[in-house]
């Protein structure tokens, strides 16, 4: 608090000093027969914002409102087991499904999909347009953990256009867009 004194009488201190000096170049034009009118004019316009981190939060109208930002908690698992597995082990985000790629994107004729799964999951690939249909359905069956390479031909099933990948791995969906040439 004591640099926000200290920088407001500083602040009023030089606005001050600006507005005598002001005053007496005004004084010295009209001694020397300079219209006043016609000496260009500058208008200083000043807007202090407070920059505190908790700085209340208020409405147009005067009423305070307190903002709370969203800050979710991370999950921790329920239990541990003591089986010793080959597959890696679960990163702390708990995530099942990453690297998720989608290639070549614009599509001709073949798609090409690639993820890493943590853990055995059950998987669904769907095809959907803009709107949310689903179109088509490429693989739906239990995969074992580690990296997955799915080809999907899709010469005649798709006309040419924007689609969406959705990838949906145990409870985790990854969705990546696509375009039909």
């Amino acid at each position: 608090m004591k640099k926000f004194y200290s920088l407001a009488t500083t602040f009023y201190l030089l606005l001050f000093t600006a507005h005598a000096y002001n005053s007496r170049i005004s004084g010295l034009m009209v001694q020397q027969g300079v219209d006043t009118a016609k000496k260009a004019t500058i208008k200083v316009t000043t807007k202090i914002t407070d920059t505190r981190k908790d700085k209340p939060a208020y409405l147009k109208n005067g009423v305070a409102v307190n903002i709370v930002p969203f800050k979710p908690a991370a999950i921790k698992p329920a239990g541990t087991s003591s089986t010793t597995s080959t597959a890696k082990p679960a990163s702390p985000d708990l995530k099942v499904v990453s690297n998720v790629k989608v290639y070549p994107n614009p599509v001709a004729d073949q798609l090409n999909l690639s993820y890493s799964v943590n853990k055995d999951s059950n998987v669904t690939i769907k095809i959907m347009d803009v709107l949310g249909n689903e179109i088509a359905t490429l693989l739906s069956q239990r995969i074992p953990a580690g990296e997955q390479v799915n080809s999907f031909p899709i010469a005649s099933k798709l006309n040419s256009g924007y689609y969406f990948i959705r990838l949906v791995v145990g409870n985790e969906t990854v969705v990546k867009r696509i375009s039909i040439m």
